[in-house]
């Protein structure tokens, strides 16, 4: 196995093991910020987004840059939000997910769980 598959597979059993571990202490959060750097991985795709103004959350999210992602699973069992496909890097973004930290000040953004969430554009 190559180093980039190991780091692969090391960051997806991270997100999965952060998921299982904090899913029932996990809250919402929303914010807005641009698009950094767009990610695919093994069953994990999304953006990276660095937040500019937090709306609900830890204050201290501003000014980090933050993973916003989903997962493949079970859609029945978790119900997969939405990531707008025309994002572009330096796109201005707004964020409505579910907050995971795997220790304090470390957060990402999962989009599964509700149909409600999301990362868009912001057109304003």
């Amino acid at each position: 196995m190559g180093p980039n598959v190991k780091t692969s597979l090391l960051f997806v059993s991270l997100l999965v093991f952060s998921y299982l571990l904090y899913s029932a202490n996990a809250d919402d959060t929303r914010f807005d910020g641009y698009a950094v750097e767009h990610f695919q991985d093994v069953g994990a795709w999304g953006w990276i987004v660095s937040v500019n103004n937090v709306s609900d959350g830890p204050a201290d999210m501003a000014g980090m840059n933050i993973s916003v992602y989903m997962t493949s699973a079970n859609p029945d069992e978790y119900p997969p939000g939405f990531i707008d496909p025309d994002i572009a890097v330096g796109d201005h973004v707004s964020v409505y997910g579910s907050l995971e930290s795997t220790r304090p000040g470390d957060y990402h953004v999962l989009l599964v769980g509700s149909k409600k969430y999301y990362l868009k554009r912001n057109l304003n």
